[in-house]
């Protein structure tokens, strides 16, 4: 699985959505798992993220990223658009890495910006991968796995 090791690529399998209130079942979705490194404090974050083309952004936290990244020092602020209002964020800047199925660091991806809402109503259940990652990476989806080949 490693990228630039023995195997060009890792793959990992979309994560089940579930059921609407309706009965209808939601699509299955491309995840990809992270580890995410703070050595100022020698800590790090593992686990899987949620890839949103509709994100400009790198990622956008939740809960656990928002305890992990306290005491660090935002970068800047933002105003992200949604639908219907807008979410102010403070931006962070954090050491990230693709990781395998093990959650072990695989591809280093270097340091990205992590949007933090302000308003805790305005966080996500997931850790959400936007294009500013996306967009530096060769992906291929075909509906039941999500594959990162190697550049």
């Amino acid at each position: 699985m490693e990228i630039g090791g023995s195997s060009s690529s890792i793959r990992y399998q979309y994560k089940e959505d579930g059921i609407l209130p309706d009965g209808s079942r939601l699509a299955d979705i491309p995840i990809m798992n992270l580890t995410l490194v703070r050595r100022d404090v020698k800590k790090a974050l593992a686990g899987e993220a949620i890839v949103d083309t509709g994100f400009d952004g790198s990622l956008y936290a939740n809960i656990q990223l928002v305890e992990f990244l306290e005491g660090l020092r935002s970068t800047k602020t933002a105003t992200l658009q949604a639908l219907g209002h807008e979410i102010s964020c403070e931006v962070f800047k954090v050491e990230c890495h693709l990781a395998d199925d093990d959650l072990k660091p695989t591809l280093n991806l270097q340091e990205v910006e992590v949007y933090t809402p302000i308003n805790v109503e305005d966080l996500s259940e997931d850790v959400i991968i936007g294009r500013a990652i996306l967009n530096r990476l060769k992906l291929e989806l075909n509906g039941n796995s999500l594959q990162v080949l190697k550049l």
